[in-house]
């Protein structure tokens, strides 16, 4: 569950974000711009064209750089723009397109399909990609031995689930090359948004050759990629140099030739470099920088379906109680934390569906808007359900613990829930901060009460915010389980009737609500700066960045 945006709040700070999946807005720096043509060189005398290299900064290194183990947002934003799958987002950020596919064929059934690969679909090194490449791939992030966190992600495959938790063989998975460029997929019941999950990095190819070699993520001469950038450069805690690759099915498209990802941890000096124009896009963005740019040409925005939440520890005291965790959810101010320490325009989160996701039945209307909020801020009577747990005004609580990732705004707006909570619970917290990749093994070990966490989705359905939620994606850090919950999400993934889904989501939303495993802050909203002469950048739903269709005028 890490793709969530306790990551983002590390490589976004104090942003908001954009949707997620394959299938909603996004936005592109100069508008129309982007599909101008470079200028050609210039003759003797004239002014040379612009050097194409784009230089843009990330709060850290990426966590994981092997697509089929990825969870983590700011690793998205890499992977994203160094391979391609069958699919991608198309240049307007609104909907998947075939990358290294020509197309499909879907069958009566609406579950099998059949995939028909580019004929010049190539590694970074020349070699064809097969249909073999995705079999292996795709297997190898649901093997139980790989034990890959994103094999969720792949159980809408035939027995992915099942092949998983080791209750069937990798020879029962839906997916099967039947040559070369030919691909078979059998789903477990019809998605319509499949295509969308085709462009999550879980779904892209990796060489077999090449990735059961230890440390072959560590060394450009190793990491063979499909996208349209490939690893020129690895120098870790400072930058990752990639360069255009050629062999990149629409390596004609592409502009830049060098594309620079530095790593700037303070929001500070980021706006120090990009004023001095060191570097040409940033997606962290401090309050003293949104006073800057908010209203010059360099400042974006878009919403994006994701959420900021904090994960309680059900396992250990006191929120093994759900009257705690109601309590410590409801004693909060969440309009104040995003005016005054976030300073952004975001909603509170009052539910787990973030806005921008369309409601099944009354299409023309977001499903949060036609759920509304299920629950509310009240201090007094959080008071009384801490009170009925045994802890009358904080009195006889244990040690309690929040970690948080060691940047700026996370630990602001953790300094900001520690004071609510004293003041209108009587209650002590501890803030604990770590960098991010220890973040994530302390949250895996258990080692917190409270943790700072997000996610944002991949498609545009209920469902990609909601299934992380679930029994099998929640062990690892609110060691909560539902077994409701489980089933009616369940259903969800076999039926169709759009009004019974609506139903049963609110009705998995609600449990959440009831039980609290985890307490909604804020939904996202996407910001980022890019010099007015860079074209094309995109943010697309999911608040990845996106250069392939970017240019410097």
């Amino acid at each position: 569950m890490k793709k969530r945006i306790g990551v983002m709040m590390a490589a976004l700070l104090a942003i908001t974000t954009v949707m997620a999946g394959c299938s909603s807005s996004g936005t592109t720096a100069g508008g129309q711009q982007q599909g101008q043509e470079q200028t050609a060189p210039k003759a003797e005398g004239e002014k040379p064209a612009v050097e194409q290299k784009i230089v843009y900064a990330l709060s850290q290194e990426p966590e994981q750089m092997d697509p089929t183990l990825n969870v983590y947002a700011r690793s998205s934003i890499v992977l994203q723009n160094l391979f391609r799958g069958l699919y991608k987002i198309d240049e307007s950020g609104k909907k998947p397109v075939p990358a290294l596919a020509e197309g499909y064929e879907l069958d009566s059934t609406g579950t099998k399909y059949t995939f028909k690969l580019k004929p010049n679909a190539k590694w970074s090194d020349g070699k064809p990609v097969t249909a073999g490449d995705f079999e292996y791939s795709w297997k190898r992030v649901l093997n139980p031995d790989v034990a890959s966190g994103a094999a969720f992600y792949l159980y809408y495959l035939k027995n992915g689930k099942a092949y998983n938790e080791k209750k069937a063989k990798a020879e029962d998975v839906g997916v099967k090359a039947l040559d070369d460029t030919t691909l078979e997929v059998t789903l477990e019941n019809p998605t319509p948004y499949f295509l969308e999950l085709l462009c999550v990095t879980a779904y892209y190819p990796v060489r077999k050759d090449v990735a059961e070699k230890e440390g072959w993520t560590k060394s450009p001469e190793t990491y063979l990629t499909t996208g349209p950038f490939m690893l020129s450069e690895l120098r870790p805690k400072e930058k990752y140099v990639l360069k255009k690759n050629p062999n990149y099915v629409d390596a004609d498209k592409v502009k830049l030739d060098t594309l620079e990802i530095v790593f700037i941890e303070s929001t500070e000096a980021e706006l120090a470099a990009y004023t001095n124009g060191e570097i040409q896009v940033s997606d962290n963005i401090s309050p003293e920088g949104m006073k800057q740019y908010q209203n010059t040409p360099d400042f974006y925005s878009i919403p994006r379906i994701g959420m900021q939440y904090y994960d309680f520890n059900a396992s250990k005291k006191p929120f093994d109680d759900a009257r705690v965790r109601k309590a410590f959810s409801m004693a909060i101010n969440r309009e104040q934390i995003i005016k005054n320490i976030v300073q952004s325009v975001e909603k509170p989160a009052f539910g787990m569906v973030p806005y921008g996701i369309p409601d099944g039945v009354q299409k023309d209307k977001e499903y949060r808007d036609v759920a509304g909020n299920l629950f509310s801020e009240n201090v007094d009577e959080a008071k009384k359900l801490l009170a009925d747990a045994g802890y009358p005004d904080g009195q006889g609580m244990p040690e309690v613990t929040m970690i948080v990732q060691a940047n700026q705004t996370a630990k602001d707006v953790a300094q900001a829930l520690q004071s609510m909570w004293k003041q209108n619970l009587g209650v002590n917290v501890n803030i604990q901060t770590f960098e991010s990749k220890v973040y994530w093994d302390e949250i895996d070990n258990g080692n917190f009460n409270i943790a700072d966490d997000g996610w944002t989705g991949d498609y545009p359905d209920p469902m990609t915010n909601l299934d992380i939620f679930e029994s099998v994606n929640t062990s690892d850090d609110m060691r909560w389980s539902s077994a409701e919950y489980d089933r009616l999400l369940e259903e969800n993934r076999k039926i169709s009737d759009q009004a019974k889904r609506m139903e049963n989501f609110v009705k998995a939303e609600k449990i959440l609500v009831d039980e609290m495993p985890l307490m909604p802050l804020r939904f996202f909203e996407d910001q980022f700066l890019a010099k007015p002469n860079v074209k094309g950048v995109l943010k697309n739903y999911i608040g990845h960045t996106i250069f392939e269709y970017a240019h410097v005028e």
